[in-house]
């Protein structure tokens, strides 16, 4: 079969390339690793990363203008080279296209939190009705997704649950000794609830065991910075760098309004990293690995809780075993029968 990729979420720069931009890559690998037998077109709107191998299999088609890049461009391209399949991997399908769409959805929030969303929710929300209409299946990342979009969405029978698998540059592992820092891994937006964890951090140190432990922020978040309270930004680290500081931070923490999945808590697991999470911010697939809180005070207890007895034991090996890629691209083959 041929098939075609949405790959836009490539071209997310720098120190933004959390979510969307992880799954594309991610997927990216999966198939090239794990699918021998179909032909992919990855369509993008940028340079082709370092990363991207292309072969015999996987192609880069870099397609411009940017402007009305996948309702008009991309739709030109699938009528004039028409494929079997057209992967839409960003909540939004091509206005025209003679392939089969299968459709992924990255979640809700812009549906349920519209004031964190002023700039996109109008275009966001009117992608979903497309997005339905069109694809012969829609594919989300979490059972929660799942049952929302269910709602939202009764007669629509085709929904699909496919956890995504640990990031393959999170695979390697080698046990550290845990030192005195939290980690905060994410994108900069509200969504993303970081003040409540800024807020939490300041009430743990209160306790006079714990006055010198760190809160580090990986990501575009200088203007979270406060040194003299030990939170300190690190808005440039690459991937090993996360890798290592993963294996070595106390927990990590993560209290978004909400998730669809959250890439962050699965990379700090595979890492031997435990993380502490406010409920709206962990999805039912990460529960019985996660140390769970309702409000402040608890998540705050969950945070004196790991750094004791180091919380919830982590079980990597069913960790990988639960979360694969490999799993997850032979799901998506069966789809495309």
């Amino acid at each position: 079969m041929k098939i075609s990729v949405d790959g836009g979420a490539l071209c997310i720069k720098g120190n933004n390339r959390f979510g969307n931009y992880s799954f594309t890559k991610n997927l990216i690998e999966a198939i090239q690793k794990y699918d021998e037998g179909n032909e992919y077109f990855v369509y993008s709107f940028c340079q082709k990363p370092a990363w991207f191998t292309v072969d015999k299999k996987t192609h880069y088609k870099l397609i411009k203008p940017t402007t009305l890049w996948l309702s008009t461009r991309v739709s030109l391209e699938e009528m004039r080279d028409k494929k079997d399949i057209f992967l839409a991997l960003n909540q939004a399908v091509p206005f025209s296209t003679r392939s089969q769409i299968i459709s992924f959805s990255h979640g809700l929030s812009f549906y349920f939190f519209p004031r964190l969303y002023p700039d996109s929710f109008h275009a966001l929300k009117d992608q979903l009705n497309p997005m339905v209409k069109k694809s012969k299946y829609v594919i989300v990342a979490s059972s929660r997704v799942k049952a929302e979009l269910k709602k939202l969405f009764p007669t629509f029978t085709r929904f699909i649950t496919m956890n995504y698998g640990v990031p393959f540059d999170m695979l390697d592992y080698q046990e550290k000794v845990k030192k005195k820092y939290f980690l905060f891994v994410g994108m900069n937006h509200r969504i993303k609830n970081l003040e409540f964890i800024i807020k939490a951090f300041k009430q743990f140190k209160k306790n006079p065991l714990f006055h010198d432990y760190k809160l580090y922020l990986i990501g575009n978040l200088k203007q979270f910075e406060d040194k003299q309270e030990n939170v300190i930004s690190f808005p440039d680290l690459n991937r090993d760098q996360i890798r290592l500081l993963y294996s070595e931070a106390a927990a990590c923490l993560t209290a978004s309004f909400y998730e669809s999945f959250n890439f962050p808590v699965l990379e700090a697991l595979a890492q031997g990293c435990p993380v502490v999470g406010l409920n709206s911010a962990i999805i039912p697939e990460f529960k019985a690995f996660v140390s769970c809180a309702d409000d402040a005070e608890g998540f705050t207890a969950k945070m004196l809780e790991v750094c004791q007895t180091r919380g919830i034991k982590i079980k990597r090996k069913e960790i990988l075993a639960r979360f694969s890629w490999k799993k997850y691209m032979s799901k998506l083959q069966e789809l495309y029968k």
